[in-house]
């Protein structure tokens, strides 16, 4: 709700939908067990009227990684992976969750997250990401990467806001402290890979809109009117 850039964002109507609400029902047509985490009491009082699982948390979070910690335990469940989606993924559904599933399956790597090739739509938000040969990532950065220095530049991805622990790690990433490149881009993901751990990153087919600027939420109905 203290989203500096879209103040009260989690509750803003996205066609017609709370966008809380909107990112919980993509979700759930995936996974059987999502909860909604959030230290707000006008989300859990929404989510409660909505018939939408939700777990209070506290308010003294500095990212999302660590109150899905917190939300975990609160759960007092057992699981292979955690898997936190931003609340802001209004768009997010299989095209993107599935090789995220597959990637988990295949290779059972501790931390793992998602990328797609840029967009058509131009957004503010953008996060960038490169990868190796292995799937592992490079680097996360709010700079286009890889800077295009030849004739034949390297394919752009863009991170999508998806993460997946296993219980373990996410518990190793919360005891973690923040690190130089975490803090200077504002980016949760670097902190893990300055400590010296790997992402594995998923690739998609496409991004979707993540909303975080009213400019979004105005492309957002746009695109919801295209449909």
């Amino acid at each position: 709700m203290g989203s500096t850039r879209l103040p009260g964002k989690p509750l803003l109507p996205i066609g017609g939908t709370p966008l809380i609400e909107r990112t919980f029902k993509n979700v759930s047509r995936i996974f059987s067990n999502v909860v909604v985490a959030t230290d707000a009491k006008e989300i859990a009082d929404f989510c409660d009227t909505q018939n939408i699982p939700v777990v209070l948390t506290q308010q003294e979070h500095l990212n999302g990684t660590t109150r899905m910690l917190e939300a975990y335990a609160l759960l007092d469940t057992s699981a292979e992976y955690v898997i936190n989606v931003q609340g802001d993924e209004a768009f997010i559904g299989e095209e993107q969750l599935l090789p995220l599933c597959e990637l988990l399956q295949n290779k059972s790597p501790e931390a793992a997250t998602l990328m797609a090739p840029i967009p058509s739509y131009d957004s503010d938000s953008n996060v960038y990401v490169t990868t190796d040969l292995n799937q592992r990532a490079l680097l996360f950065s709010r700079s286009p990467i890889p800077f295009h220095q030849t004739s034949t530049p390297a394919q752009r991805f863009q991170h999508i806001g998806v993460y997946a622990y296993k219980p373990e790690a996410l518990k190793r990433y919360c005891g973690l402290a923040p690190t130089p490149l975490e803090m200077s881009e504002s980016l949760e993901q670097l902190r893990w890979m300055e400590h010296g751990f790997d992402w594995y990153v998923a690739t998609a087919a496409s991004k979707p809109l993540s909303i975080d600027t009213p400019k979004d939420v105005e492309l957002a109905e746009s695109l919801l009117k295209q449909t």
